[in-house]
């Protein structure tokens, strides 16, 4: 068996933390915002091995040793998990992702754009894949998730807007329609909204912070105003659901439900992709047709995932998606035989992975990747890891 310790790649973005990423993984803050730490394959930050070969380029000389032939037969030959932690100051863009099928049709479509040499950044597809996710809160995290009821929303923007509802959203039939007179205002009158909201929020009756950790819907729009001003996405704390996860309680988003994590750090595992289509708080391009062609416009309610324990003793997130399995390895000794490869990433004490013949030493914030084997491995743990593996069974 071959385990590999792997280096991660660190995304800065504006919404990032300053310090939490360079605390976890030991490594001295440059200053500037830390956003996102990636562990996988994919093209947009690919992990290495510590002398400097890709993983990806490892799995390719012979992926079935790797991947085993589960994986391979369910995914194809490449490893179809991308492990993060996130370190969330400010909101991120509210987005949601496609499905495989919406995936494949998309990037076809793009096929000939992106022949044509136009960038990433212009197009709605960057691949063909799905894009599942789940987020396990290290701290508090707020989030937003899914659509209120449509009754809900009505009596929001009745209450915070009143003029600006009565002229534009009073007689929409529906969120979908709601949204799209939103998102599709002139610039000058979507002006008008906003400035309604900000001048209105005492009426919400809330408190900006709830139990010192976590924000409210008034105090989601109080961050990100000064950020976006005159953005459709500002009014989004009143349409969409709020989530409060405490520290060990995760959410799992599937695809085509809008979101936007809010505030928090979290460990991420999602799909192998990087399809994001955006829906405002953001300078980056959104689309709103492929956006509303994309997402869900029913209202949904965002659960707290639950958990459960698997043969090995590893608690188990339960996460609806043929795509990964997020566990978590607390303090003790787990023994596992499983035939798909997994990511393993501590975050607190230490671990030790391997066989009797083969294994090494995670200290905080190290990670590793174990390919697919027929034997069984054993990981003893004194602090908390997380294993990000391919599902043998759904």
């Amino acid at each position: 068996m071959e385990i590999k310790k792997i280096k991660g790649v660190i995304k800065e973005y504006d919404w990032g933390s300053i310090d939490f990423l360079p605390s976890l993984f030991k490594y001295e803050s440059n200053g500037k915002p830390q956003a996102e730490a990636w562990f996988g394959t994919h093209p947009s930050g690919e992990a290495v091995l510590e002398d400097g070969t890709l993983l990806s380029d490892l799995i390719k000389s012979d992926p079935k040793k790797y991947l085993g032939k589960i994986c391979i037969d369910r995914l194809g030959e490449k490893l179809p998990l991308l492990l993060k932690v996130l370190a969330i100051r400010t909101p991120l863009s509210i987005q949601c992702h496609p499905t495989r099928e919406q995936a494949k049709a998309g990037f076809k479509k793009e096929e000939e754009l992106r022949k044509n040499g136009v960038l990433p950044k212009d197009l709605d597809y960057q691949d063909d894949n799905q894009k599942a996710e789940v987020l396990y809160a290290l701290t508090p995290v707020t989030a937003m998730c899914g659509f209120r009821s449509f009754e809900d929303i009505n009596y929001n923007l009745k209450k915070l807007i009143p003029s600006s509802y009565e002229a534009y959203f009073e007689s929409a039939k529906d969120i979908a329609d709601l949204f799209y007179r939103l998102y599709t205002l002139e610039k000058d009158l979507l002006k008008c909204v906003v400035d309604e909201l900000i001048n209105n929020l005492d009426k919400s009756g809330e408190e900006s912070i709830i139990n010192g950790s976590y924000l409210s819907a008034r105090g989601i729009v109080e961050n990100v105003y000064p950020l976006y001003g005159v953005d459709p996405g500002v009014l989004a704390p009143y349409l969409l659901n709020i989530i409060h996860l405490r520290p060990g309680e995760a959410v799992y988003l599937k695809p085509t439900v809008l979101h936007a994590y809010v505030k928090g750090n979290g460990v991420e595992l999602m799909s192998l992709s990087d399809n994001v289509l955006r829906g405002g708080l953001t300078h980056k391009k959104v689309d709103v047709p492929e956006l509303m062609s994309v997402m869900t416009k029913e209202a949904t309610k965002p659960d707290v995932c639950k958990k459960s324990t698997d043969r090995f003793l590893r608690e188990k997130i339960e996460t609806p998606t043929d795509d990964f399995n997020l566990l978590v390895l607390k303090s003790g000794t787990y023994d596992i035989n499983e035939a798909v490869p997994s990511l393993i990433l501590c975050t607190d004490g230490v671990a030790r992975v391997g066989t009797s013949n083969d294994h090494i030493e995670l200290k905080e914030g190290e990670c590793c990747f174990v390919p697919s084997c027929d034997e069984e491995y054993h990981v003893r743990v004194s602090g908390k890891v997380f294993q990000a593996v391919v599902p043998e069974i759904l």
